[in-house]
């Protein structure tokens, strides 16, 4: 909050022309409340850090802007122009960190594998190829850690896991993109239903920790027939279980 009583530098009529919306400046000031409560500065001095040197979009309110395109391609000028989306990469980190603690906690044992294959195992996806060129040898992104993963049990480690990129050369979209973070372990002498119950586990408790409730609510932007609909989502354990045929 600018005013002429409070400014001790000389250039304060010049404020509105050499300060521009996006720019990054460094404020020297007493710290207080607007009239409708919102927690403000009373400058005494302002100086310029950064230029923005494109104009941002202009805002609208509480409406988003940017159609869809733009937020995926340019991520800073989302997070720029729409605050919540911060939001969205906090509760990534919070899953992330939560699925290593919980998996560390099960005596699971953190590892990396190389991204570059000589056969690019582990599914029939189409791999992006690049060259080594020490080893004059044509290389394959990874599409899945799953051969080192296993090669890893069989040597001993009786519980592994990797968190990681894997690299896959085909179909692009707003929900699909050639190179993506997985989480993928191996459990040595456990069966199918002891991995049901730890996915339930780590589901129902990352779910209970990121939010403080099991109950959740979903808006799929995608749905054009309900674009308001919200859904509730309930990840109350134990969950229910259908074979997978007659679930199909």
């Amino acid at each position: 909050m600018a005013t002429a009583a409070n400014y001790k530098d000389e250039d304060f009529d010049n404020l509105s022309t050499r300060i521009k919306r996006g720019d990054i400046i460094g404020v020297v000031g007493q710290p207080g409340r607007s009239k409708t409560g919102e927690l403000s500065i009373r400058p005494s001095s302002i100086v310029s850090l950064s230029y923005c040197l494109h104009m941002l979009p202009k805002t609208d309110g509480e409406k988003n802007v940017l159609n869809k395109d733009t937020r995926y391609r340019q991520r800073y000028l989302d997070l720029i122009m729409n605050n919540p989306v911060k939001k969205i990469f906090r509760i990534r980190g919070q899953i992330i960190d939560y699925l290593r603690t919980f998996l560390k906690n099960l005596d699971y044992i953190e590892v990396e594998t190389p991204m570059m294959n000589m056969i690019p195992g582990g599914a029939t996806a189409r791999p992006f190829e690049t060259y080594h060129n020490d080893l004059s040898m044509k290389l394959y992104m990874r599409i899945a850690p799953e051969l080192y993963l296993k090669q890893l049990i069989v040597g001993g480690l009786d519980r592994v896991f990797e968190i990681g990129k894997q690299f896959r050369n085909e179909g692009i979209d707003l929900t699909h993109n050639p190179e993506f973070t997985t989480c993928e372990l191996y459990w040595a002498y456990a069966d199918y239903e002891e991995m049901m119950k730890l996915s339930e586990d780590f589901l129902a408790g990352v779910v209970l920790a990121v939010c403080g409730s099991y109950k959740i609510q979903y808006h799929p932007q995608d749905d054009a027939g309900n674009p308001d609909k919200v859904y509730e989502i309930d990840f109350t354990p134990p969950f229910r279980r259908v074979s997978m045929m007659s679930g199909l």
